[in-house]
């Protein structure tokens, strides 16, 4: 039957308190109701564009209840104001457009998936879907199914968008219209200024003069019939999995890329906008993956597998450092920087290279390290030193003495219950470090460590021994654990747990930060923001 109301991702909270936002994939779909233009995406969710304003606004994801990943169909039903997704999981519906969204079974049905739908309308009393061979007939209001039919039984039926299986050239002519950024429009796709291409996938016409056309790159093409002017948008992250961000006047955002292009984006907290620095525009700039990301001054450096990528902002323009400055094998997971020092590191190894010159400076860390044949979990910049997690054991490296040495734990005692019982944890094993508030919260196997208050913050038992990927302090009271299976959330001073978040898109959390009132989370999923105020 009907699957059940599923109303936002949590009552708990408001349609969007959270907001997902990803590398857009394909644009399947379009569609328009009122005040905004639809468009269904492979990655993103259904993306909504302001018909007055023209900008975009906060996106439909599975953050709004929304089951699918991927939106083959999106519909506007204006006979009973229903907006209407065909999805990869379900055929979902909402009648606010926004959240308590419903789904129906592709199974009642008896298809496999939306893929074997080709297109979605609607009469004044029944919603209709296509297949190669039928059309089913659903109530338009609960989506029970009707009938099958060889032909529909009624002929007054508006049909969405032209989808890729139906588009032809002579549906648009294009010939008096002016194409911005130098793009170039064939019969069957679209050439960008770099002269990659793509197929079209969905054409749409409005009543108001502007029409669009998605294409399989992830851009939309804005056509102005007023001003015969043609426009490509794109609205989404520039890399497919984000792992890593920088929070300065704009969000610094970078990752794992797809087989096209990789790219960073910048994105504007406030409006949610996004502008997109691609791979394939810049030399010393590969699709190769972004695992970690660091700013000095005017710099930004990138950590790749095998090198280091440094992007200086005002020359817009990119840097490589390899293997010929010692940069060690691997995915350069770490990076930190300490008076003038940049110290890059991967699982082999770390070498230091000075910040301006952008040579390998002899370093007592890298000869200590190869030396012994030690794995890196971690860098962290704390006080006056740099701490180094080195084969589960915490190291100091005091840059002014040029020396290194390991974390005592047994020059002081750890509290690790609440009834002030102390154990010494000098043979714990540690997996990760963080410096957050002016405090250095080690990850252990016994929990979260407190390094300057000798406590043990937060037992591994509160979050199910799930591997800790990041960590951030909210108002010194609030600590939040980002995890491969969820997010944490522990009251400091009590360390109770209040509350754990295992949605589907808060899965491989990779990076957390705490900014203007939002969580923002890096996810496998995309980025995520979270109004945990409202």
């Amino acid at each position: 039957m009907i699957g059940p109301l599923l109303g936002q991702v949590d009552n708990r909270f408001n349609v969007f308190s959270w907001e997902q936002y990803n590398q857009v994939g394909a644009v399947n779909s379009i569609s328009e109701d009122y005040s905004y233009f639809y468009f269904g995406t492979e990655d993103a969710g259904i993306l909504r564009l302001n018909k007055f304003s023209q900008q975009f606004a906060k996106p439909i994801t599975q953050a709004q209840g929304i089951k699918s990943q991927s939106i083959e169909h999106i519909y506007f039903d204006e006979y009973t104001g229903i907006l209407w997704s065909v999805g990869d999981s379900f055929i979902e519906y909402s009648f606010s457009r926004e959240g308590n969204w419903n789904k129906i079974d592709y199974r009642l049905l008896s298809l496999k998936s939306g893929a074997q739908i080709i297109d979605i309308g609607s009469s004044k009393d029944y919603v209709w879907l296509r297949s190669n061979s039928k059309f089913f007939k659903l109530d338009h209001v609960n989506g029970i199914l009707l009938g099958v039919y060889a032909t529909p039984d009624e002929q007054s039926i508006t049909w969405g968008d032209i989808s890729s299986r139906e588009l032809r050239w002579n549906i648009f002519d294009f010939n008096d219209y002016f194409v911005e950024d130098a793009w170039l429009l064939t019969s069957n796709g679209a050439s960008d200024n770099r002269g990659n291409f793509s197929k079209y996938l969905s054409y749409y016409k409005s009543n108001n003069g502007i029409n669009w056309m998605s294409l399989s790159n992830g851009y939309i093409l804005k056509i102005d019939e007023f001003n015969k002017l043609i426009t490509p948008i794109f609205y989404g992250l520039a890399c497919a999995v984000p792992t890593s961000m920088i929070d300065s006047d704009m969000l610094w955002i970078s990752g794992i890329g797809n087989k096209s292009f990789n790219g960073i984006t910048k994105f504007d907290m406030d409006s949610n906008k996004f502008e997109n620095i691609l791979s394939d525009h810049y030399l010393n700039f590969s699709k190769d993956n972004i695992y970690s990301s660091l700013m000095v001054d005017d710099e930004i450096w990138y950590g790749l597998d095998s090198y280091v990528l440094v992007y200086n902002v005002k020359k817009n323009s990119f840097r490589s450092i390899g293997f010929e400055k010692g940069v060690p094998r691997g995915k350069i997971l770490h990076l930190e920087h300490k008076n003038g020092s940049i110290f890059a590191g991967s699982i082999n190894g770390v070498v230091q290279i000075n910040r301006n010159s952008k040579a390998r400076m002899s370093s007592k860390v890298e000869k200590f390290i190869f030396s012994r044949n030690l794995t890196l979990g971690d860098i962290e910049n704390f006080e006056d030193k740099v701490f180094f997690v080195l084969s589960n054991t915490v190291f100091s490296y005091d840059n002014e003495k040029d020396s290194i040495s390991t974390l005592n734990w047994k020059d002081a005692t750890f509290d690790i219950s609440m009834t002030k019982n102390q154990i010494d944890i000098a043979s714990r094993s540690v997996s990760r470090i963080f410096s957050r508030n002016d405090n250095l919260y080690i990850v252990t196997d016994l929990g979260v460590v407190d390094y300057m208050n000798r406590t043990l913050a937060i037992p591994s038992s509160l979050y199910f021994n799930y591997k800790v990927t990041d960590i951030a302090v909210v108002d010194n009271s609030l600590l939040f654990l980002s995890t491969v299976r969820g997010l944490v959330v522990v009251n400091i001073d009590t360390r109770e747990l209040i509350n754990y978040y295992d949605f589907p898109f808060l899965r491989n959390i990779y990076q957390i930060k705490y900014i203007d009132g939002y969580l923002v989370l890096l996810t496998s999923k995309g980025l995520i923001k979270f109004n945990f105020n409202l």
